[in-house]
């Protein structure tokens, strides 16, 4: 059995490992992703409670370019992808990365896959989003300002 990490100690160790069973690591099913390719999808904003959908855009009208800040992991981004919109993640966790890639491979979704720190995001083109979604991740951080 490996010891349980504590976020407080590490956060970047904490959230590279991959934590079998967790709930934000078992990537969304083959039916929610058929669900949301029929406009009939959700994401979670906390264990219980999905993001309102009034919150976003319609997808399918228009070529909407999402971020996923810090949410990689096989549900959010998948389900963004199915209902139309152009993801890219951008998580500090390879682990949690394969899971989007493992939903974009199993149901034929093109999703943009990029490693790093959600602090910096020099790597891509300033005003290049049109929406960021990004639910809880910023309790992973010592400093939000950068983020």
């Amino acid at each position: 059995m490996s010891p349980k990490l504590d976020p407080a100690d590490d956060i970047v160790a904490y959230n590279r490992a991959a934590r079998k069973n967790d709930r934000w690591t078992i990537p969304v099913s083959s039916e929610e992703i058929q669900r949301a390719r029929n406009d009939d999808w959700r994401i979670l904003l906390t264990p219980e409670k999905p993001i309102p959908r009034e919150w976003f855009p319609d997808f399918r009208a228009n070529s909407i370019k999402v971020l996923c800040l810090a949410g990689s992991g096989g549900q959010q981004a998948p389900i963004l992808a199915a209902a139309g919109a152009i993801v890219t993640v951008f998580d500090n966790s390879l682990a949690q990365l394969s899971q989007d890639q493992l939903v974009a491979d199993r149901d034929g979704l093109a999703i943009n896959l990029a490693q790093g720190d959600m602090a910096d995001l020099s790597v891509f083109e300033n005003d290049f989003f049109d929406l960021v979604v990004h639910p809880c991740s910023n309790c992973f951080v010592p400093n939000v300002l950068p983020v």
